[in-house]
Parts: C-alpha cells; sequence; structure tokens
C-alpha cells in the first residue's frame, strides 16, 4: 500500500513492542468483534483463555531477574538488567530490518487483491510457510538445550527456572496448555486455514515442495532454517563457556518470540484484508482463522516467556552474546521475509 502504510504499521509495532501492552488491547487491535455474528465464537473463546492462562511468567520462588539463588557458589553473578534487556529488544528488534521486511511482505501480500491470479502467486508462499512453521520447533528445542549443558556450569535454581520458561512455547506448538484439554498441533491448525482459503489439501503443496529439486522447494525456508540450527548450536561462535553459548541461545530464542508477534499479528491482519478484497466468505469459502489468531495471541505471551528466560538466568557479562544473538536472527528474518516479498510483487 506504498511507503505510508508500511512507515504506519512499523510505528504500531515500534509502539506496543515498547509498552508491552496487555493481550487484551492486542485482542482489540485485531478487531475480533468485527468478524460478524456466529463467526467461530469457539475459536475466540479459546484464544482469550490462552491468553487469560494465570502465572505463565511468574519467577520460581527464590529467584528474582536479578540474583541467582542465595548461598550457591555459581549464584553471585549480577544478572542482566531489565533496562539493558528492554533497550536491547527496541534498539535490534522493534527497530531492526524483521520488522521492516514484514512490512514489505505484508504490502505485497495485500497487493494481491487486485490480481486474477492470487492463488498461484500465493502457492510458493504456502510452501515456504508450512515448512517454516515446522523448522522453528528443532530451533526451540536446540536452545534449551544449550540451557540444559550448563549443568555444572550454572547455579540450579536459575537453570531449573529459565527451562521451565523455555518449554512453555515449545510445549503448545504440539497442542499442549496447562490447564487445557489437549489440542490440536499448530501445524493442523495451519492445515486446516490453508484447506479453508485454497479448498485443497495441505498434502497438494507439501507433494510439489518436499525434495531438492521439487517445484516449490521452500529454499528460503530451508537457508533460514540452516542458519538459525548453525547460530545455536554453536552458541553464535563465542568460544568453549557453556554458559556463555547458553546466553547467546537464549537471545536468539528471545528473538525468535519477539519478532513472531508483529509477524503473526499483521499476517492475520494482511490476510483478513485480502480476503475482504477478494470476497472469499462471499464466494462461500468458510474461513478457519485459528492458526492466525490464537499465534497474533499467543505470541506475544511467548515473547514475554523469552524476556522472562533471559532475565532468569543470562550474566550482565554476557549481554554483548544477546545482542549478538538478536542481530543475527534479525538478518536472516530480513532476508527471508524479503525473498517473500519479491515473489509477490
Amino acid at each position: 500500500r506504498g511507503d505510508q502504510s508500511t512507515t504506519d504499521r512499523m510505528n504500531r509495532v515500534a509502539t506496543r513492542t515498547r509498552t508491552r501492552a496487555a493481550k487484551v488491547a492486542t485482542v482489540g487491535s485485531l478487531r475480533f468483534e468485527q468478524r460478524g455474528p456466529g463467526a467461530r465464537r469457539a475459536s475466540q473463546a479459546k484464544c482469550r483463555a490462552i491468553a487469560k492462562r494465570p502465572g505463565k511468567v511468574e519467577p520460581v520462588e527464590g529467584t528474582s531477574p536479578a540474583t541467582r539463588a542465595p548461598g550457591d557458589e555459581l549464584g553471585h553473578q549480577e544478572k542482566i538488567s531489565e533496562q539493558a534487556l528492554r533497550n536491547l529488544e527496541v534498539e535490534v528488534l522493534s527497530e531492526g530490518e524483521g520488522v521492516k521486511a514484514l512490512g514489505r511482505f505484508n504490502d505485497a501480500l495485500e497487493g494481491l487483491a487486485g490480481r486474477k491470479d492470487w492463488d498461484r502467486a500465493l502457492e510458493p508462499v504456502w510452501a515456504e510457510m508450512a515448512y517454516n512453521l515446522e523448522s522453528f520447533n528443532p530451533v526451540f528445542t536446540a536452545c534449551m538445550l544449550k540451557v540444559q549443558c550448563t549443568i555444572g556450569s550454572s547455579d540450579y535454581v536459575s537453570r531449573d527456572a529459565c527451562l521451565q520458561n523455555l518449554i512453555q512455547p515449545l510445549a503448545g506448538e504440539y497442542g499442549l496448555h496447562e490447564r487445557d484439554p489437549l489440542g490440536k498441533t499448530h501445524r493442523q491448525l495451519f492445515s486446516d486455514w490453508y484447506t479453508s482459503v485454497t479448498r485443497k489439501p495441505l498434502s497438494s503443496i507439501l507433494e510439489r515442495s518436499e525434495g531438492p529439486d521439487a517445484e516449490l522447494a521452500p529454499h528460503a525456508g530451508r537457508l533460514l532454517f540452516a542458519q538459525m540450527m548453525r547460530d545455536v548450536s554453536t552458541g553464535g561462535g563465542r568460544g568453549d563457556d557453556p554458559v556463555e553459548q547458553a546466553s547467546y541461545a537464549l537471545g536468539y530464542n528471545l528473538a525468535v518470540e519477539y519478532l513472531a508477534d508483529p509477524e503473526k499479528t499483521w499476517l492475520l491482519e494482511s490476510f483478513r484484508r485480502l480476503s475482504e478484497g477478494l470476497g472469499w466468505e462471499l464466494e462461500g469459502r468458510r474461513l478457519d482463522w485459528e492458526f492466525l489468531e490464537v499465534h497474533a495471541l499467543g505470541e506475544k505471551e511467548h515473547a514475554d516467556i523469552g524476556h522472562r528466560a533471559v532475565a532468569l538466568f543470562v550474566p550482565s557479562s554476557h549481554e554483548a552474546a544477546v545482542r549478538q544473538a538478536m542481530e543475527d536472527h534479525d538478518r536472516d528474518f530480513a532476508v527471508y521475509y524479503n525473498h517473500l516479498a519479491s515473489v509477490l510483487e
């Protein structure tokens, strides 16, 4: 929609991420009430329930973001300060290249409303998103492993509390939420969304995207996955100290979750505008928005959890490792979304 539209989007995201507004504000900004009577009320209720789950980012008793467990010989290093961590989130992520690439991609996505070949134009994007969605789970697991491998080098209480935070978003990918019945995996939700838009099974895209020489091979997603796993697995190449490598991994995890918030929020907004522009619902398509709604709500919570994990564990002396991790992911994330934008432009 032009430079002004992109600037407006970036300003909205920067404001929201700086203030870390409550999820109820995010729900309002997504205009769920405009969906009309009878439209997937059960999905709305589930989203609200996820947003209101209590105690998801509370500290473990006996710890704080600033100190490790009292009396533990490994627990006397000062933790990264809250202000330093907030500054990194804003300087590196809110104002980074990744957010700019998201704006470009969403402008291109909404521009499909004026094209008759919108369905064909979207095929490579669907293939990339299907691969990208699943590729983050090994990255989350690798981040957890880096923290687990500090056993003997970090104090037990801070390590335990950090890991308890890290596992929550990963469990949610597979439909596991505290106090909630087992739900659909995010992969299943993505499949439902894809089918509701295209009227085809997800296998119709997967069959054309798997294999090195596939017609719709997700080259950008594969590159991003390889870069993420390389960086996390090596701790950003920051030497052999397991705690510093874990600090890098925690900064990387936070960057992934932080950028996923505007990523999924914009994607929901843009697909809704595209639906209106193309008249999908007027054609009789019963669109399943649950995948995007759950992510648009849940990613803010996941970013808060990622922030908490860093604050619980990372020494202040490792602030540079956290910054490097954020910069590394922001760079590669931007390349991925600039590629997707170029496919649609």
